[in-house]
């Protein structure tokens, strides 16, 4: 379930100009366990001032460790091709993040990186 992805300028240079393999659930009704535990969970809020995206890491109940030798180290967030937050974790830090957002686009992409199992993300 990955998909090789070539990203705009905008989200290359964000990412540090490191394109690499994102991974992404393509069927949440026949993903993984695996999968399931490294893919944003993204809920959106409407605001009077635009919207508040709020992100875990894990889909229906199945969460992601955070230690030493296996962690979420960042969440970031694009309006579209924009970036518009980022927040970095240690191996204590619970995996989420609430962003405020003045929506530009029609889409909202998360993206995650777990030290091990790479770049996920998720498209709303």
């Amino acid at each position: 379930m990955t998909d090789d992805v070539k990203f705009d300028n905008a989200v290359e240079e964000f990412n540090q100009g490191v394109v690499q393999e994102v991974h992404s659930i393509e069927d949440i009704d026949t993903a993984s366990d695996f999968e399931l535990k490294h893919t944003p969970n993204v809920v959106i809020e409407e605001l009077s001032s635009g919207q508040r995206v709020k992100v875990t890491i894990g889909l229906k109940g199945i969460s992601h460790p955070q230690t030493e030798e296996h962690l979420i180290e960042w969440i970031r967030v694009f309006d579209g091709s924009e970036p518009v937050g980022s927040v970095s974790f240690g191996p204590t830090d619970t995996p989420e993040a609430t962003f405020e957002v003045k929506r530009s686009s029609d889409q909202i992409i998360v993206q995650a990186l777990c030290n091990l199992h790479g770049l996920w993300e998720a498209r709303v």
